[in-house]
């Protein structure tokens, strides 16, 4: 009896123990666990998209400056995923398609073709037989409302979601979303800033770094609005990610370009935050753009592909 209480000891702090790094828990691939069957207290999913910062200037920086809320506020309260990546064409349409419909497409940058397959927008209406207001697309490019449908026949014209999609500032597209969000509630929805990449793009380094800040006081101003909501609060999970990042300052036109697949183009940000989630901790398993769909899936309530590539590692 002795030996098995010992056993039993060794066994619970084999299990619930790890290391730490800044005060979070890091996780490796050999912690993940399946949840299936969980119920979950999810109800709505906000997909945030921050377009075209380098990871240099956010999550890899030494001070994290110019994201002082994500790094210091947000990051204790759900789960961030270090190794984060675009496999894809790494521009914003092609990168915004690979989170809405999990696959990889090149497409023009200029919204002129529409993606192949259906987005977790159409997927998500058809099953739970939601009106269009239900889920929304907000974004800061006017382009991203190829999101709204899709070329496969069996799909296209059906189940599209809401949008609206200008080319403005990111606080203009806050106000709108928040507008969105009191007057219809809808259960999913992405939002989109634009400013990194306008700015990069212009070559202003000060810009840049300052949309960076701005993005990401809106981001935690949005995680306080759903706090204080009585429709989202303790329901909705956030997901925080880019379509792309920017060249090297050793590669072409350095921050102010993208579009290869140097590190500084495909190393992404990524911060999960909901009831179903863990809190404070820093996961090293590898993942990419096309895991959000399935992950999204799983919460509300359709699969993809048995949902293989649910990141299982955000979950409780």
């Amino acid at each position: 009896m002795r030996f098995k209480n010992i056993a039993f000891v060794f066994l619970f702090f084999f299990l619930f123990t790890g290391c730490y790094n800044n005060g979070s828990l890091i996780e490796t691939e050999d912690d993940l666990s399946k949840v299936a069957g969980k119920p979950y207290k999810t109800e709505n999913v906000i997909v945030v998209v921050i377009d075209g910062p380098r990871q240099s200037e956010t999550w890899q920086s030494v001070d994290r400056k110019y994201i002082p809320r994500m790094a210091n506020l947000l990051a204790p309260q759900g789960v961030i995923i270090s190794e984060f990546y675009n496999h894809g064409v790494t521009f914003t349409v092609p990168g915004h398609v690979a989170i809405c419909t999990g696959n990889y497409e090149s497409l023009s940058n200029k919204g002129e073709q529409l993606p192949t397959e259906p987005s977790f927008f159409q997927m998500w209406l058809k099953i739970s037989n939601a009106p269009k207001e239900k889920a929304w697309i907000i974004t800061s490019k006017e382009k991203l409302n190829v999101l709204a449908d899709c070329r496969n026949v069996e799909w296209r014209n059906s189940f599209n979601p809401s949008f609206d999609t200008a080319n403005r500032d990111d606080e203009e597209t806050y106000q709108k979303a928040t507008e969105i969000l009191t007057n219809y509630q809808p259960q999913l929805v992405l939002l989109h800033f634009r400013g990194p990449d306008a700015n990069g793009h212009a070559g202003d380094w000060d810009k840049y770094v300052n949309s960076i800040a701005i993005a990401d006081s809106l981001t935690y101003e949005l995680y306080k609005f759903i706090e204080n909501h009585d429709f989202y609060k303790n329901k909705t999970t956030i997901m925080v990610t880019n379509d792309h990042g920017r060249h090297l300052d050793n590669i072409a036109t350095g921050f102010i370009g993208h579009g290869d697949n140097c590190p500084g183009c495909t190393h992404l940000n990524f911060y999960a935050v909901g009831p179903d989630f863990k809190k404070n901790v820093i996961s090293t398993t590898e993942r990419e753009q096309v895991d959000i769909l399935p992950t999204v899936g799983e919460l509300m309530g359709f699969q993809i592909d048995d949902n293989k590539n649910v990141m299982w590692e955000l979950f409780k």
